[in-house]
């Protein structure tokens, strides 16, 4: 799915009460959420994530809900959601389960939980990736004055890589707070097969084409699944 610019700034008009909410148009609603634990309560984090991913699944609405730990950080971990829609997503967000979650992480985080809302930029449908498959999630961050110009970069990137050998799932979604924050969620067959990537010509032509308007560090994490 492919949505203008104006429906991501009409999002996060959405997002902050300025207009009607973004469940009243039935549209796609994702969650990006990162987790910092300590290093001695890596394991036991992983296992709680785990647990619940498993059991939002079957919530009411839920597309895609699945925990990640970092390669080469295993006590840093991200939870990625995609949901029906905003109310879909906000019910889980109050419910039981993610309350406990948050109880049961709270000895164990070194950093508060980082949960950011997201709207659709330049998503595709997907199955699903097999075991071993590696997730990459990054966010771009440019100054506002460039958000426009890094969309249409976004979306050339995404469709361009979507043809990769080993691509899985190449998906840009939107801050709703910030429209200049986004975030690229991949997956991809292997590590072989992301690091080939890295090095092919659209790759490259879009990292040199953002340097110059970024407002952050270009930060990608790569990731196995729970």
């Amino acid at each position: 799915m492919k949505l203008s610019l104006g429906f991501a700034l009409t999002s996060a008009a959405l997002a902050l009460g300025l207009a009607h909410t973004a469940s009243a148009q039935d549209e796609p609603a994702y969650m990006v959420t990162y987790i910092e634990v300590s290093h001695s309560g890596a394991d036991e984090a992983a296992g709680l994530l785990a647990t619940y991913a498993k059991a939002s699944q079957s919530d009411e609405g839920n597309q895609v809900f699945q925990a990640l730990q970092r390669i080469n950080r295993p006590n840093h971990f991200a939870i990625l959601e995609t949901w029906a829609n905003a109310q879909a997503r906000d019910a889980h967000v109050n419910s039981a389960r993610a309350a406990r979650l948050r109880e049961d992480l709270g000895p164990l985080l070194y950093s508060p939980i980082d949960a950011r809302p997201h709207g659709d930029l330049h998503t595709a449908h997907f199955e699903g990736a097999e075991a071993g498959a590696v997730y990459v999630v990054t966010h771009v961050d440019v100054t506002p004055n460039y958000t426009e110009v890094t969309v249409g970069l976004l979306e050339t990137l995404a469709a361009a890589s979507r043809r990769d050998n080993g691509n899985v799932r190449f998906d840009v979604l939107v801050q709703l707070n910030r429209v200049n924050h986004m975030t690229v969620v991949e997956i991809w067959d292997d590590l072989e097969a992301q690091q080939a990537h890295t090095g092919a010509r659209h790759a490259l032509t879009f990292r040199g084409e953002l340097f110059p308007m970024s407002g952050a560090l270009y930060d990608e994490r790569l990731y196995r699944s729970l």
